[in-house]
């Protein structure tokens, strides 16, 4: 009996050493994308999501993201998608989110998706930026806002139009 409660507390033991190990070696947050003076699309992209993420959704869809280039859905340059999948573990690649009859579909669940997009994006200067962005889902639903960015000698700051694209 003295050698089964040796082994459990020595067992205990070396199992709270191993988790404290882990908290040691855990990476520091990535900087935020807005850091960057010369990626304002992308930062732009990761605040849209970065409001999305902080919400407390009960049963999240599959979320990917991508460009509109006025005609259809682009993927992002992988650089960027796996900038944007670091910040946001929940983030699902592009190739995830397929286009059906009735809307976004996850292609290995065929449940509903959202795809958060950035169109009409345009900087009418290096310090100055702004496009609509929003998500479109199953069925017709979607909804776009007017974002700005400007620089401001630091990082991007944005703000949100409060109006929606379609008024």
């Amino acid at each position: 009996m003295k050698r089964v409660i040796l082994g459990g507390a020595a067992l205990l033991t070396l199992s709270a050493c191993v988790a404290a190990q882990g908290d040691v070696g855990s990476p520091d947050p990535l900087p935020p994308l807005a850091a960057q003076k010369d990626a304002p699309r992308l930062a732009m992209l990761e605040h849209v999501l970065d409001q999305y993420f902080a919400s407390d959704i009960p049963n999240p869809p599959t979320v990917c993201a991508s460009w509109h280039d006025g005609r259809e859905e682009e993927a992002l340059p992988p650089e960027e998608e796996v900038a944007l999948i670091s910040r946001f573990p929940s983030l699902a690649p592009m190739t995830r989110c397929t286009r059906t009859a009735n809307g976004w579909r996850d292609a290995e669940t065929e449940d509903a998706a959202l795809v958060f997009t950035l169109h009409n994006f345009t900087c009418s200067s290096d310090q100055s930026c702004s496009a609509w962005g929003g998500y479109q889902s199953s069925g017709d639903n979607s909804m776009s806002y007017l974002y700005r960015g400007e620089w401001d000698g630091a990082e991007w700051q944005f703000t949100r139009d409060p109006r929606i694209i379609a008024e």
